[in-house]
C-alpha cells in the first residue's frame, strides 16, 4: 500500500488532486484509515492514475474520464477519437483568432469592404509547396510552372491563375497551391495535381496595387471575414485577374 504522498510521486499527480478525485469518486483510496483519515492506494491504481493525467492533459472533463476508464476497447477509441476533432475544432478557431489579431494588428484596425456572393466549382491544376509568408516571387514562379506544363500538354486554362493558402509547418512558412482552372475532362499528372472544390457562398474583396502590397490586404480581408463571425469551408484562395494591377480574394464559407 503507498500514501497518498508516494501515490501522488509514483502517478504525477497532486495530492489536491488525488483528494479531489477521491471526493468525486473518480479515483478511491484503496483504504482510508479510519482514526486520522489517511489514505492508502494500491500499487495497481497507479495506471489508472497516470491514464487519468494523459486525458486531463488533453483536456477531457472529469466525467467523461470516469466513462473512459470503466469503458471497452472500442467504445474508448470512439470516445477519443471525437475529443481529438473537439480539440482540432478549438485549435482552429484559437487561430484563426490570432490571425485575426496579428492582421489587425498590422493594419491598424482598418477594416475592408467584403461581399458575400456564390462562387462556381473550382477544378484547379496547381503544383504545391511550401512557402514563406510574403513571398510573391515564390508564387509567380509556381504559377509560371504550372502554366509551362499545360501548354506543354496543349491545355488551355478555363480562368484565371489562383493560389490557394493553408496554414504551414508553424516556422513562418504556409502552403501554397498554385496553379489554372481547367476544363472538366483534364487530369492531374506526375507534375500537376488536379483538385476540385466544390461551388459555395464566398466572402470576397478585390485588392487593386501592386502584388508586393497584397499581403496586407489578405491580412483586412481575413480579419474582416473573422471579425464578422463567418465561418470558412475552404482554403482562402487568390484569383491573379490582370498581372500586377488587380486580385481577387476569396474565401468559401461554410453554408
Amino acid at each position: 500500500m503507498l500514501s497518498i504522498g508516494r501515490f501522488a510521486d509514483a502517478s504525477g499527480l497532486t495530492v489536491k488532486a488525488l483528494r479531489h478525485y477521491d471526493e468525486i469518486g473518480l479515483l478511491v483510496p484503496a483504504r482510508v484509515d479510519p482514526d486520522n483519515g489517511y489514505r492508502y492506494y494500491d500499487a495497481a491504481q497507479v495506471e489508472d492514475a497516470v491514464t487519468i493525467r494523459r486525458l486531463r492533459a488533453l483536456e477531457l472533463p472529469l466525467d467523461e474520464i470516469g466513462a473512459l476508464l470503466e469503458a471497452d476497447g472500442d467504445t474508448l477509441r470512439d470516445r477519443l477519437a471525437a475529443h481529438g476533432f473537439r480539440v482540432a475544432e478549438e485549435v482552429r478557431d484559437k487561430h484563426s483568432l490570432l490571425i485575426e489579431l496579428s492582421a489587425l494588428v498590422e493594419s491598424g484596425g482598418e477594416q475592408i469592404s467584403v461581399d458575400v456572393c456564390d462562387v462556381p466549382e473550382l477544378r484547379l491544376a496547381a503544383t504545391i509547396r511550401h512557402l514563406r509568408l510574403v513571398d510573391p516571387e515564390g508564387v509567380r514562379d509556381m504559377l509560371r510552372l504550372a502554366w509551362n506544363r499545360l501548354e506543354e500538354r496543349g491545355i488551355t486554362p478555363a480562368g484565371s491563375p489562383t493560389a490557394l493558402f493553408r496554414s504551414g509547418d508553424g516556422n513562418g512558412t504556409h502552403l501554397v497551391e498554385a496553379g489554372f482552372p481547367v476544363p472538366a475532362e483534364v487530369e492531374g499528372d506526375e507534375l500537376l495535381r488536379v483538385t476540385v472544390y466544390p461551388a459555395a457562398p464566398a466572402a470576397t474583396t478585390d485588392h487593386v496595387g501592386s502584388y508586393d502590397s497584397l499581403h496586407l490586404t489578405a491580412q483586412r480581408f481575413i480579419a474582416t471575414v473573422l471579425g464578422q463571425g463567418l465561418r470558412f469551408a475552404q482554403p482562402i484562395r487568390i484569383e491573379y485577374v490582370e498581372a500586377d494591377v488587380r486580385a481577387r480574394l476569396v474565401w468559401p464559407l461554410a453554408s
